[in-house]
């Protein structure tokens, strides 16, 4: 990026952006995971679908972005971050927003959530290339820890506000409906905040300058760049199929009610949103590398404490979801600093080093919650406690595995 590429808009306005970028992600995300108290309650309970099937409703945007991440992180290079992420917003606000008007039928919620989920998609693609275009590759990182944040802030409202909003069972179509259209109303307003005050910094590059082909082949020309992949995928995969299964762990194990469930397990992923805006810039002289293998085992730690202990009281259910929430996804937002620093990725190909890491962290989001709430259905909650430990071990071993470029 040339000086003056850098000077075309007064750099005040990143926080404009900032601001923006973060109430689209939670706008998008309270949205997705308002589905997340009612798989067992609503869509189990009322329509008899098994937790793998009912799992679809959080998984499926995943799919989408498996065939499509790539190349959205190439249109992100070049038709540039205000339109890409104006049209994932638009298709979140159709998605996400018609569901109360299709709220008995589970197949429709399932097209809608494809919709909505390409939206999800474009805003993971347009993370890295916004902060680093904004805020520059030296301090660019952090910036996408903070807008990862909202991402899971936006899922930890998401659970607390639809459990508190459809109350206790039985959990009647009006009384869901009634919750989503909060979420439609959401939906439209952060599109339209978007679309009005939302501006690209550099100008989009041209796509003629060098292929696609090259700039892939430029991307992943490390074996770190491949490998990395997979701390992608069994981090984000792990961590969608934990925020549907940890309410349902406190209602059976612990006979919460699904409001106060889905209120503690809310905190988990809040807490992971400070989490990851709080512990990547500390990542100091640690490294990148170091910093997320340090933050993953304290989280798996943590997680074993709670597979173990088998008496807990709310108060303590409320630290172990706190604790827990705030180590578990930071690793994810330094595998993205990681991924778009290592040799041959360049401002160039920004988009196409996170539609790869968007590609990773969707194969999870779509495959694991799939095979761990098949998992379930076979051994029940310990079944699911295992698979959890399973996919986050592997993530570890992966970032392990790992060479970070420093330089």
């Amino acid at each position: 990026m040339t000086h003056h590429e850098e000077s075309r808009q007064p750099d005040g306005y990143r926080w404009v952006i900032l601001v923006l970028y973060c109430l689209v992600a939670l706008g998008i995300w309270t949205s997705w995971f308002a589905q997340a108290p009612l798989l067992e309650g609503y869509w189990g309970a009322v329509f008899k679908i098994g937790a793998a099937t009912s799992n679809l409703l959080l998984s499926l945007p995943g799919l989408v972005a498996i065939f499509l991440g790539i190349s959205t992180g190439r249109w992100v290079d070049t038709a540039g971050v205000r339109k890409m992420l104006g049209l994932g917003a638009a298709l979140a606000v159709i998605g996400f927003g018609l569901r109360p008007l299709f709220i008995t039928s589970f197949i429709t919620q399932a097209l809608l959530t494809t919709i909505a989920g390409y939206g999800l998609c474009i805003l993971t693609a347009c993370l890295p290339p916004t902060m680093l275009q904004w805020f520059g590759h030296e301090k660019g990182h952090t910036f996408i820890g903070i807008g990862a944040a909202s991402y899971f802030i936006g899922g930890g409202l998401g659970i607390i506000i639809t459990a508190n909003l459809v109350g206790a069972p039985p959990w009647t179509p009006s009384k869901v409906a009634g919750a989503f259209w909060v979420w439609t109303v959401v939906m439209v307003v952060v599109a339209v905040l978007w679309w009005l005050f939302a501006r690209d910094k550099a100008a989009p590059a041209k796509a003629e300058q060098v292929s696609f082909g090259a700039e892939f082949k430029n991307v992943m020309s490390t074996p770190s760049s491949w490998i990395n992949i997979f701390l992608a995928i069994f981090n984000a995969g792990t961590t969608v199929y934990v925020m549907g299964f940890l309410p349902l762990t406190m209602v059976v194990l612990y006979k919460m009610s699904p409001p106060l469930a889905g209120t503690v397990a809310g905190l988990y992923p809040i807490a992971m949103g400070v989490g990851l805006a709080v512990l990547p810039p500390l990542a100091g002289k640690m490294g990148k590398k170091g910093a997320g293998l340090l933050y993953t085992a304290i989280a798996l730690i943590a997680w074993l404490v709670y597979v173990f202990t088998h008496t807990w009281t709310i108060p303590g259910l409320i630290v172990f979801a706190l604790i827990f929430g705030f180590f578990f996804e930071a690793p994810w937002a330094l595998g993205v600093a990681i991924q778009t620093s290592l040799p041959g990725v360049t401002p160039r190909n920004h988009g196409v080093a996170s539609g790869v890491w968007t590609v990773g962290t969707n194969i999870g989001v779509f495959v694991l919650p799939l095979i761990m709430g098949a998992v379930f259905d076979s051994f029940k909650i310990p079944g699911g406690m295992w698979a959890i430990v399973i996919g986050y071990a592997i993530s570890f071993v992966a970032l392990l595995l790992v060479k970070e470029n420093k330089a």
